[in-house]
């Protein structure tokens, strides 16, 4: 998802991943299926079968703990500020962990097309000191939301093709 948000002195742009499931009903979802799988695991001891217990707990484990890891990123977060002469970009899960603070008059955006048509354009920012990857996180048609924003805020884009449809 691309907010782009405009104020007197910067413009905004933050890019999110889509989320289906907050985190109250992935912790609901991963209760059902780990309570389930215990229970099956459960009733196999009380037959007999206690090699199954084992195996019934390490599966719930990996679920939860998958679960858990895919949740917690659909929270992460990449703000882009864009003023009058400088550029920041801050990233991060609850709170900004990292930043990088660009000189918006050597910045450029490059934005290589993807090989394959189901993919999205890979964007990257970077100057003479730094070079980040923008939107990682985001689907096909986000990245694209996410170029037209950026050149919205007159930020420079320059296209690539990728190496497999380039000329030589």
């Amino acid at each position: 998802m691309v907010i782009s948000s405009q104020t007197p002195q910067a413009t905004i742009i933050t890019l999110l991943p889509n989320q289906s499931a907050n985190w109250q009903q992935t912790r609901l979802f991963a209760l059902l299926i780990c309570g389930t799988t215990l229970a099956v695991g459960l009733f196999w001891t009380f037959i007999g079968a206690w090699a199954v217990l084992p195996f019934s707990g390490l599966e719930a484990a990996l679920v939860a703990w998958f679960l858990y890891r895919v949740c917690r990123d659909t929270y992460q977060r990449q703000v882009i500020t864009l003023g009058a002469d400088h550029l920041h970009v801050q990233f991060g899960t609850h709170f900004p962990q990292r930043r990088w603070d660009f000189d918006r008059t050597s910045v450029r955006l490059a934005v290589t097309e993807p090989e394959h048509h189901l993919d999205g354009p890979r964007l990257q920012l970077y100057d003479e000191r730094h070079s980040i990857e923008l939107g990682r996180f985001l689907n096909s048609e986000d990245r694209h939301a996410a170029v037209a924003s950026l050149r919205a805020a007159g930020l420079a884009a320059r296209p690539y093709a990728p190496r497999a449809q380039r000329q030589l």
